[in-house]
């Protein structure tokens, strides 16, 4: 393929020197000329040669004049200018060269020099037209995989959005219907004398339960895998989380005839740490529930020390020993794998759907610990953790008025007729908050959305108010605004009570002056505890519980 040949403009008054040029360069280069300056100026503007040779001397506009005029026409800038001159002071060179010139080729001119010297000029500039070719191709391919990327990550986001929309909804329609199933289950296990009757809702309340941490399990993991997790950071009582976990877990345990030992120093039950109560006795809850399940004889310990202090935080570690079938150092690869467990045979065997000791870990990383276990075939394992958390305020002993009476109880003995409203569009998480609240001794009145509850709260001053968050007509968090903006009753204590449980939830409850919040299906004590919580002390500020 045949490539045309460079084109030259040669601007220089004298025919001689023209004629004596071409001769030269005709055979390698397609020579234009022009004998004066504006002559040259013009030719080059109508179609732009590759190389200019340009005479100093000239009438009318010299070769300086001339130069100068090229490169103020950025259609003409770039264009290679040699200057062909008899003039042989340095500054004349110089001058040639600041106004932009590329070479200085003095008289007589030596053809071969100057034939090698424009080859290298044309060289020159064809490698910088490539390189500006490179460059604008590369800045297109930038633009457009910048493009590219801010459309992806505008539909990543999107998704993101999306996904924390289904959670969020999946999360409520999973648990509506399960709070039914499970409160209903509880009122009517109140009402039964049957034994035998007892012993089904008993099952049944089992069952759910299971249910339930499963939910929890898929819904944590999914949030966790959306980076959509969030740790509360209020001080509580270790000993109470540890109490919790035990009650969850000692029917199991009993039922299989093991004993279950929670070794901890008292002054360590004691004390009071800042930090997610919740997810650290998930965590417990889960290593204890696999001990038992796994161990058919001998026993299952907790042992849980301090093993760091400082002025602001501690770090706690806990382990969980069993006696049971132990575990290969094989199988102990994947145990933290989401839906992983030991061996496949054990879905059937012992039931579970291997998300307990993944979210374990997830949630154990996210308060700044780790996990492990220590395991031999029939030997047992030793499941521990660790997790960091912060001091909590101490309470003096005087200040604590501690109670032999149930949370339920001691609503019916000092709060027995006080009026709350339950605001829930569910019609049977109505009746069962209704049910449980009156068994409490409580004045129970219902409304079935927020712009109900609204005119109600308006009609009444009740002392507490539960409010669920999505409801048709007005949500909960409308409902909450418009309530405290209602003369006097700016501090009535308004909690959350709704089966949407995630951080975003809690913030935006915590941002409308809820209280608290409680989540369904709830513990009927649990339930009752908070709401004895906040009818038995001053209003305080809003954001000392939901956090």
């Amino acid at each position: 393929m045949s490539h045309p040949r460079p084109r030259i403009l040669a601007i220089d008054d004298t025919p001689a020197n023209l004629l004596t040029l071409g001769a030269a360069l005709e055979s390698d280069f397609d020579l234009q000329v022009a004998t004066s300056g504006p002559m040259g100026l013009s030719m080059a503007m109508k179609a732009p040669p590759d190389v200019i040779l340009l005479d100093v001397m000239m009438p009318e506009m010299d070769g300086y004049e001339t130069c100068r005029r090229i490169m103020a026409d950025p259609a003409l800038a770039r264009i290679p200018v040699i200057f062909i001159t008899a003039l042989t002071e340095i500054d004349d060179e110089r001058a040639g060269l600041a106004l932009g010139a590329a070479d200085y080729i003095t008289k007589p001119i030596n053809v071969e020099i100057a034939r090698q010297r424009i080859r290298n000029l044309l060289e020159r500039e064809r490698l910088r037209k490539e390189v500006e070719h490179h460059r604008d191709h590369l800045e297109a391919l930038v633009q457009a995989r910048t493009l590219a990327l801010s459309i992806a990550r505008e539909a990543a986001e999107a998704a993101n959005r999306a996904k924390s929309t289904f959670l969020g909804n999946m999360s409520h329609e999973l648990r509506t219907p399960l709070h039914g199933i499970m409160g209903m289950t509880e009122l009517a296990s109140r009402r039964a004398t049957d034994p035998k009757q007892q012993d089904q809702l008993t099952k049944v309340m089992q069952s759910s339960q299971r249910l339930l941490a499963v939910i929890n399990d898929i819904l944590d993991i999914a949030n966790i895998e959306a980076a959509r997790i969030t740790l509360d950071a209020v001080d509580f009582e270790l000993g109470r989380v540890l109490e919790t976990s035990r009650n969850l877990t000692a029917r199991s345990a009993a039922e299989k005839g093991l004993t279950l030992v929670i070794d901890a120093a008292p002054e360590l039950v004691r004390r009071r740490l800042h930090g997610d109560a919740q997810r650290l006795g998930q965590i417990l809850f889960h290593l204890t529930g696999n001990a038992i399940k796994f161990t058919t004889e001998g026993s299952v310990t907790v042992i849980v020390a301090l093993t760091e202090e400082t002025a602001t935080e501690v770090l706690l570690r806990v382990e969980v020993q069993d006696t049971g079938i132990g575990i290969s150092a094989k199988d102990q690869t994947q145990l933290f794998t989401p839906f992983e467990q030991a061996d496949g045979s054990m879905t059937r065997h012992y039931g579970g759907a291997g998300l307990g000791l993944a979210l374990c870990k997830r949630l154990a990383e996210a308060m700044g610990g780790r996990i492990g276990v220590e395991s031999r075939p029939g030997e047992g394992s030793v499941f521990w953790f660790t997790v960091r958390l912060g001091r909590g305020a101490e309470v003096l002993d005087d200040a604590i008025a501690p109670s032999t009476l149930s949370a339920e109880a001691e609503l019916q003995a000092r709060f027995a007729g006080t009026r709350v409203l339950v605001v829930q569009d569910a019609p049977i998480s109505r009746d069962v908050s209704r049910g449980l609240l009156e068994d409490a001794g409580l004045r129970v009145d219902l409304a079935g959305d927020g712009a109900v509850a609204v005119e109600m709260a308006r009609q009444t001053d009740y002392a507490l108010i539960l409010m669920d968050i999505q409801m048709p007509r007005m949500n909960g968090i409308e409902a909450t605004l418009a309530i405290h903006a209602i003369p006097g009753r700016a501090q009535t204590p308004i909690l959350a009570v709704t089966a949407s449980v995630s951080g975003e939830d809690k913030a935006r409850c915590r941002a409308v002056g809820m209280k608290d919040f409680i989540a369904q299906p709830t513990d009927p004590e649990i339930l009752f505890a908070t709401i004895l919580r906040w009818l038995d002390r001053p209003q305080t500020p809003t954001t000392e519980r939901l956090a």
